[in-house]
């Protein structure tokens, strides 16, 4: 009886033994699927985003000349105008009153000039004739002059009030077209009260802010990928035109007082976007071409070194890189891995130096 426990007992540990075993042997031949990216050469691109929004080039805010009510308003928002037409016109208010009271005494000083010029031109002869002294004929010439110099000033005086007062009504100072109306037929408005917004839609760009340490990066020039995802429209071709010498306080989407940087970026295409659009902007500001890159969803940080696992015979097996441009999809490779090679992409906690690896598509 105690012979026949003795062996149950040793059968019970060669069963344990056996199982470990085989559990071990199983454990070896599992195969972890993984990604993978063959090392290769091509282009590295290190690119700035932001998004920005479409302004014109030339926008013109027309305000209000004098306090008073809107009456005729001319224009509509979308209208397209030349300048020196007429946007709101003039209902008569007592600037016009005061204007024709100036304009009665510019017409006395025309008459008193005009018989002030008969006079020098008798006391010409007659001082020529010597019956006239010079003083005489010097103090007539002298009157001409005066009242004529009276009445430029007050011709330019009647002119400048006009303008000033909103008398001649309000022109349009510049080609465009009516991109803002804000007032109404009726509204009172103040002195420089915005009346209306005029825009040269032929003269577009894209003004975005930069985080001033990206900022000092970029150059006039660069490259830059202008596009809205929502629309549909993509310019490959826009080009840095302007970056602003001045970093200014800007408040983030998150409410973070950041120092920004405006960049303005010209479109390279003539298709049509609308003014005021919100865009994206990528911006080129370094690129290689025909260097050694892999992915950057294959390094990683261990131990402050930049990793990526490489497959050898089917295993995972680890090696420190070092890098060069990092560019928005790609890295540079210095050294570390050889072209041709395959290197896992996104490992996870399952890979390990010499864990088995099979890849899938």
């Amino acid at each position: 009886m105690k012979q026949l426990k003795t062996n149950k007992k040793w059968l019970l540990i060669i069963a344990v033994v056996l199982l470990a075993a085989a559990s071990a042997a199983v454990f070896m031949k599992t195969e972890v699927y993984v990604k993978a990216a063959t090392v290769d050469r091509g282009e590295v691109k290190k690119i700035l985003k932001e998004s920005g929004t479409v302004e014109s080039a030339r926008s013109i805010i027309v305000t209000a000349k004098n306090s008073g009510e809107i009456n005729n308003l001319l224009v509509e928002e979308g209208q397209s105008v030349k300048s020196g037409d007429l946007l709101i016109s003039s209902d008569g208010t007592s600037a016009k009153l005061d204007i024709k009271s100036l304009q009665a005494e510019l017409s006395g000083l025309r008459e008193q000039y005009k018989q002030a010029k008969e006079l020098a031109d008798k006391n010409k002869i007659l001082y020529e004739q010597g019956a006239l002294s010079y003083s005489e004929y010097n103090a007539s010439n002298t009157a001409v002059k005066q009242l004529d110099a009276q009445i430029s000033s007050m011709q330019y005086s009647i002119d400048s009030y006009i303008v000033s007062s909103g008398a001649s009504g309000i022109s349009a100072p510049v080609d465009g077209v009516i991109t803002g109306v804000y007032v109404k037929e009726g509204e009172s408005v103040i002195v420089g009260t915005p009346i209306l917004e005029i825009s040269d839609l032929n003269e577009i760009y894209v003004k975005a802010d930069f985080i001033a340490e990206d900022a000092d990066l970029i150059r006039e020039g660069d490259q830059v990928r202008i596009y809205n995802k929502n629309t549909g429209f993509s310019d490959e071709k826009g080009t840095v035109k302007k970056i602003h010498p001045k970093a200014e306080n800007k408040m983030s989407d998150l409410g973070v007082n950041q120092k920004r940087v405006t960049v303005e970026i010209s479109f390279g295409t003539t298709e049509k976007i609308r003014l005021g659009s919100n865009v994206d902007v990528d911006i080129i500001v370094e690129k290689k071409d025909s260097v050694l890159r892999i992915p950057d969803l294959a390094v990683f940080e261990k131990e402050k070194k930049n990793c990526v696992y490489v497959i050898e015979e089917d295993k995972a097996v680890l090696r420190e890189i070092e890098t060069g441009l990092e560019g928005e999809d790609y890295l540079e490779v210095i050294s570390g891995v050889s072209e041709g090679e395959a290197v896992i992409l996104s490992p996870g906690d399952d890979i390990a130096e010499g864990v088995r690896v099979k890849i899938i598509e």
